[in-house]
C-alpha cells in the first residue's frame, strides 16, 4: 500500500452539481502510512448536508476511525448529530478550549450575536469527545497531529475581527485557543514534508504555518488547506497572505469556505498554479 493522503471535500459554500452546499466546511481524509489506513473526519458544516454528499460521493462515514473538530463554531460543529448517528465508534478530537462561548459583531450587525456550537451538543455527545491540550502536539494516530495555537497575543486578532468570548467574567477577545491545526506527515522520516488542515485561519496562515515549522523543525509544508478569513480584509492583507505562502515557501495552497470570492480571485492571481478553490465533491 503506497503512502498517500487523499482529501475529498464533503461540503463547502460552493454549488457543485449534484451535490448540497452551504455555508461551513467538512472534508474527508483517507490517510496511508507504512501499510495502513486511518480515516478521518475534518468538521461537519452546520448540518447533516456533509453526511447526503459523503452518501452520494461514496464515501463511507462508518468506517471513519476519528474526527477532528477545528475550532467553537457552528459551520464547523453543528453536522455532528449526524456524524455520530452514523458512526458508532470513532472518537471526536477537539481544544481542550472548545465550549459554547463564541460571539461575533461581524456579519452585518454590530450587536454580538451567538456563532458557537449548538447549545447542549457537546454534553450530547460527551462519552465521545477526547479533548486536547492547549500548549503541546497531540499524535491522534502515527503521521497525524493535532498543534494547537502557541503564539502570545492572538486576542488582538480576535478584537480586530469582531470575535468575542462570552464567560462568567463577561466579554473577551477571542484569543482562538480553541483552534487547532491538524497536521499530516506525507511519508516517514523526519524530512518528510506536511499537509496543513486549518479550516478557518483565524490566527492568519502565517502564524499558523509557524506554529507547525516550530512543531516539526525543518519540515517543508507541500500544502495548505482551509478557509483564510479574508472576507472582510483589504486587497493589501491578502496580498500579504500571497507574500506569506511565497516567504514559508507553501507548496500549493486550497482554500475556500471563508475565504472570499474576491480574495479567492487575487491569490489566484499573485500564486499562479498554486491556488485551488474548494467544492463540495473535490478530490486531492
Amino acid at each position: 500500500m503506497r503512502d498517500c493522503l487523499t482529501a475529498t471535500v464533503l461540503v463547502e459554500n460552493s454549488s457543485a452539481e449534484g451535490l448540497l452546499c452551504e455555508h461551513g466546511l467538512s472534508v474527508h481524509l483517507c490517510y496511508r502510512r507504512a501499510g495502513a489506513e486511518t480515516n478521518v473526519v475534518l468538521d461537519f458544516g452546520q448540518s447533516g448536508a456533509f453526511a447526503e454528499n459523503a452518501r452520494t460521493l461514496g464515501v463511507d462515514l462508518d468506517c471513519v476511525d476519528a474526527a477532528v473538530l477545528s475550532h467553537a463554531h457552528y459551520d464547523h460543529a453543528d453536522g455532528m448529530p449526524a456524524f455520530f448517528e452514523r458512526n458508532s465508534e470513532a472518537p471526536l478530537y477537539l481544544s481542550a478550549a472548545c465550549a459554547e462561548t463564541c460571539w461575533s459583531t461581524k456579519g452585518g450587525t454590530t450587536d454580538a450575536h451567538y456563532i458557537g456550537i449548538g447549545v447542549g451538543l457537546l454534553d450530547a455527545y460527551g462519552a465521545r469527545l477526547r479533548r486536547v491540550p492547549t500548549d503541546t502536539v497531540t499524535t491522534i494516530a502515527p503521521g497525524i497531529h493535532l498543534v494547537p495555537h502557541t503564539t502570545e497575543g492572538l486576542a488582538e486578532a480576535g478584537s480586530s475581527a469582531g470575535m468575542l468570548l462570552r464567560g462568567e467574567d463577561g466579554w473577551l477577545p477571542d484569543d482562538f485557543a480553541h483552534e487547532v491545526s491538524l497536521v499530516f506527515e506525507l511519508g516517514e522520516g523526519d524530512q518528510a514534508p506536511l499537509a496543513v488542515f486549518n479550516s478557518c485561519s483565524h490566527a492568519g496562515l502565517s502564524v499558523i504555518a509557524g506554529e507547525v515549522r516550530a512543531a516539526f523543525p525543518g519540515r517543508a509544508i507541500a500544502a495548505y488547506v482551509g478557509g483564510l478569513h479574508l472576507v472582510h480584509a483589504s486587497d493589501e492583507a491578502i496580498l500579504d497572505v500571497a507574500r506569506a505562502v511565497d516567504a514559508v515557501g507553501i507548496g500549493c495552497v486550497y482554500t475556500g469556505h471563508c475565504t472570499g470570492a474576491h480574495a479567492l480571485e487575487l491569490l489566484e492571481c499573485a500564486l499562479p498554479g498554486r491556488v485551488v478553490a474548494l467544492r463540495p465533491g473535490l478530490v486531492f
